[in-house]
């Protein structure tokens, strides 16, 4: 009889998972035909993007180290590209570099959207230059790609955007609603310039319907058990901040150390804080994986779409890998670290720099509770180091601005899968929240392993295939951006 209930029992267990499984589908999205059908000269293309990375605009959190005259140039640069776009959209400087574009739509009573994006980039680390294959700031078009430091990270965006309004402009084009393009000089560094315009607009009594902002990107051999390319529309960003970890000591010789120097303290605290991770929250990751669906394999599917049976599991299984790690907690990365001037002398004061990216439902304020009760150590000093920034809201998944780009996507490469995925860096959308309704992050190029080492770092390029599919993404968002 036991043994009866019990496979009763296990067949029914069984059936409900493979039930679960086969129900563990994304929403269907029903493309219609593009609105218009464009053709792209992607020569001439690449080389717009590659002259825009013969600026090296790079931001700097100490403002008087940035060389002003080399945003001055981009922007003659910007102007001799976009002509329609300077003459005939108003537009001001913001904060000494940023700009702010306003075009008039044809309907006042529909809120207007923003299209967002940043041009400043990062420092290429002095000594390294000649490990790139192309120099970092020469805007080469080679071998297929357009290399340059800004490639992906955020010129794409920038120049991809106007070469989509210019176009747009030259074909007479009259938006519907009221379009603002918005281009800040300084996300790398905290945005202060996208703040001032997101002021600004909130100042005029703006209220955006539709935010888009970079982040996203068509991801190619980045998602576990998916050959398909996977469009990653990012609803929303893990906050950020800095903590500093300080200890004061005695110094002295270390021929006589204490039991603890300063800096083995620093040390045990910084061993706790990487022994005992924030928890785990699969939701956003199942919401991820569910929108994959048959494109991935049935036991990946099984375990997401049974979490509440194996969670244990696929939380063992996402820590091991750091990009599914970053999708479902707040993570921890001891990023800097000083103690003693010399091997043989005892440190007067030792530190290290944690840097945490937070996830939604967490704060900052939170983060350092967590800090300080896992180093249980009040001869550890915590203070903020930098800028923070608490976690975006989440727009929705079922919005009609996010089922308008998802068929965007789609008409440009039907094959592509398109899913939601919190976006685990800042953005400058973040400063928005006060004004849009729903902010979307999602730059259409196409990234893979190669590409991902080279943003911030070595060898930052695009290849000019998935360029021209990001200027046709911002082309056909653009044209129907009533639905919007």
């Amino acid at each position: 009889m036991k043994k009866k209930v019990f496979l009763v029992a296990l067949l029914t267990l069984v059936a409900v998972l493979l039930w679960r499984t086969q129900a563990f589908k994304a929403p269907e999205i029903d493309v219609p035909p593009a609105a218009a059908s464009v053709s792209w000269d992607a020569d001439e293309l690449a080389e717009g993007l590659a002259g825009a990375l013969r600026f090296a605009t790079i931001s700097n959190i100490d403002e008087s180290r940035v060389d002003r005259q080399t945003f001055v140039d981009f922007h003659a640069y910007l102007k001799q590209r976009f002509p329609n776009v300077f003459a005939r959209i108003p537009h001001q400087a913001v904060k000494g570099e940023a700009l702010l574009f306003r075009w008039q739509g044809s309907d006042d009573m529909q809120k207007p959207i923003l299209l967002l994006a940043h041009q400043d980039v990062v420092p290429v680390i002095p000594g390294t230059e000649a490990q790139w294959t192309y120099p970092p700031f020469a805007g080469t078009v080679a071998d297929g790609y357009i290399w340059g430091r800004g490639a992906v990270d955020d010129k794409a965006s920038v120049i991809g955007i106007l070469e989509a309004v210019e176009r747009l402009l030259k074909e007479g084009f009259v938006p519907p609603r009221t379009i603002y393009l918005a281009f800040g000089h300084d996300e790398e560094v905290g945005g202060t310039g996208a703040k001032a315009i997101a002021a600004l607009l909130a100042e005029r009594g703006e209220r955006l319907a539709f935010l888009l902002d970079e982040g996203g990107v068509i991801s190619k051999d980045l998602i576990p058990g998916v050959d398909k390319r996977v469009a990653l529309l990012g609803p929303g960003e893990k906050g950020y901040v800095s903590l500093k970890l300080s200890v004061t000591g005695d110094g002295g010789h270390a021929s006589m150390p204490p039991r603890n120097t300063a800096a083995g303290i620093v040390g045990r605290a910084v061993a706790r804080l990487e022994d005992n991770p924030f928890p785990a929250d699969l939701n956003p990751t199942i919401d991820f994986f569910r929108y994959l669906g048959d494109d991935q394999p049935f036991i990946q599917r099984l375990l997401f779409a049974n979490s509440w049976l194996f969670s244990p599991v696929l939380k063992s299984i996402l820590a091991d890998m750091p990009t599914t790690n970053a999708g479902m907690r707040t993570t921890t990365a001891v990023t800097m670290m000083q103690g003693s001037v010399k091997d043989n002398v005892l440190p007067i004061e030792a530190w290290a720099v944690v840097n945490f990216r937070i996830m939604p439902g967490e704060s900052i304020a939170s983060v350092r509770d967590y800090v300080a009760r896992v180093i249980d150590d009040e001869r550890v000093k915590i203070e903020d180091y930098g800028f923070g920034s608490e976690p975006s809201a989440l727009a929705a998944s079922d919005s009609a601005g996010f089922k308008v780009l998802s068929e965007v996507i789609k008409q440009i490469d039907p094959d592509v899968l398109v899913t939601p995925r919190l976006v685990v860096a800042a953005t400058d959308a973040r400063h928005f929240e006060a004004v849009a309704e729903n902010s979307y992050r999602f730059a259409g190029v196409e990234i893979t392993p190669r590409e991902l080492k080279g943003i911030h770092g070595t060898d930052e390029r695009v290849s000019v295939a998935s360029y021209v599919q990001a200027v046709g993404i911002y082309y056909q968002l653009l044209v129907r951006s009533a639905e919007l």
